[in-house]
């Protein structure tokens, strides 16, 4: 069992105890009191866009099968059979009429009801238990925008509520970003498994001071290799995925100068930096004015917005939104990006582009682009990150001092107008904001 004492134990004034990320049982906590009690994310409503359609995700540890019935209502619920506990959809994503167990026949409807068992008068009193042998559904679910998300915890706080608007608008901008109003996740997915602990990731996707410093080899490379082909190919671009990494070598300075800010429930955001050298790159392509593709999208944006809109909706810049405890949201790269956490020491982070309906191809394109250089398997950025993370996992077992070390900035930090915290970039208090918020959740349930 756990030594700990008290959780309030493990968090001190920029400090926080190396067992919240090593302890099993301080993570069977976690499970409990923040996956199982706080609104998580579970899919799009465009991945179970007609009736039948299903799609298969994890909420912490817990396995969930998201599904649209014949009536047109989104459904979540556990993927475990009520009989014996196999797990009872396999696949990733499909289109259904039922759902059969593979272990021993029982048939669920696309809404989780139980629809018949081999051999039912073998089991007592089946007529009357068979309405409450169905699939256990997830006691809440809310979209906002086409995002969906589900709670285990039967009361609470609205989606809305818990969001807050900083929050919802980088929703909004998502969706305003389709000259149509309308998202559609692509095919395919990024999966990236790390040994460690996953609060390193979501402390390190708005750590600012690192990039320049972990990601030194694949920025130097990046450098490099622009250098030779602008003297090889004086007359052509330089390729997106060099510039994006090169972007992780600003001086920290300008990292400093980034625009950070923590907000309620351990969310927070940062300015955007990867999106500004892709859209930078492409315009290279014809140094007077764009590609004319990007001409149409704005085109198509100014019929749907007005060009004042338009202009507004293109110009919000944000790299990491961050939905506590595991959303990464990024407009301008059309991408979102969660964690499953499977142990203590293990983490699976799945990374997925959306497409603007309405919108050229080409932009699709370079989403994908982006997504495969700065966050997936082939990554030379986050495979830097990865490797620390796994070193920082097997380290924290080592030596006699049990704190970590969050004060970076803690006398500098700021308390603006709209109720966020904000310092310069490099001020750890976004970091610090997710410790309060694990605190105040582990506290107790909600």
């Amino acid at each position: 069992m756990s030594s700990v004492a008290s959780v309030a134990d493990l968090i001190g004034d920029g400090r926080a105890d190396r067992r919240i990320y090593t302890d099993p049982d301080l993570f069977e906590q976690e499970m409990e009191r923040i996956f199982r009690q706080t609104w998580i994310y579970v899919g799009h409503e465009s991945q179970v866009a007609q009736p039948g359609d299903f799609i298969t995700t994890r909420m912490g540890t817990a396995r969930l099968i998201v599904c649209r019935h014949s009536d047109g209502q989104v459904h979540v619920f556990h993927n475990r059979c009520s009989h014996r506990g196999a797990e009872v959809c396999t696949k990733n994503s499909g289109n259904t009429r039922d759902f059969r167990c593979p272990y021993h026949a029982w048939v669920y409807r696309t809404n989780g009801e139980l629809a018949n068992v081999p051999l039912p008068e073998g089991y007592v009193d089946y007529e009357r238990r068979s309405a409450e042998l169905g699939l256990e559904k997830v006691p809440r679910v809310s979209s906002y925008k086409g995002f969906i998300f589900a709670s285990q915890a039967a009361t609470g706080m609205s989606l809305t509520d818990y969001l807050g608007f900083q929050v919802l608008s980088a929703f909004d901008n998502f969706v305003d970003r389709s000259p149509t109003g309308q998202l559609e996740v692509a095919p395919g997915r990024t999966v990236q498994t790390y040994r460690a602990n996953w609060k390193f990731q979501i402390e390190n996707s708005i750590d600012l001071l690192h990039p320049k410093i972990l990601h030194s080899n694949a920025v130097n490379a990046a450098q490099v290799l622009s250098h030779k082909l602008q003297q090889t190919r004086p007359n052509e671009p330089i390729p997106m995925e060099a510039e994006l990494v090169k972007a992780n070598g600003m001086q920290l300075h300008e990292w400093d100068s980034m625009r950070i800010a923590a907000l309620p429930h351990g969310h927070c955001w940062m300015g955007g930096f990867l999106e500004e050298a892709a859209v930078e790159a492409d315009k290279k392509q014809n140094l007077d004015s764009g590609p004319a593709w990007r001409h149409a999208y704005r085109a198509a944006l100014e019929a749907r917005h007005g060009p004042d809109k338009a202009a507004e909706v293109l110009a919000y810049s944000r790299h990491n939104t961050i939905v506590y405890p595991n959303l990464f949201i990024n407009p301008g790269l059309q991408q979102i990006r969660y964690l499953v956490p499977s142990a203590v020491d293990c983490t699976e982070q799945h990374g997925f582009v959306f497409r603007l309906k309405g919108a050229p191809d080409e932009l699709l394109h370079l989403a994908v682009r982006a997504l495969n250089v700065a966050n997936s398997p082939a990554s030379l950025v986050t495979s830097d990150d990865h490797e620390v993370f796994e070193r920082m996992q097997e380290s924290m077992a080592s030596g006699q001092r049990t704190w970590v070390d969050w004060s970076r900035g803690l006398d500098t930090e700021q308390k603006l107008d709209d109720g966020s915290r904000t310092g310069v970039g490099t001020n750890e208090i976004l970091m610090r904001n997710q410790l309060k918020a694990w605190t105040d959740y582990m506290k107790e349930a909600h």
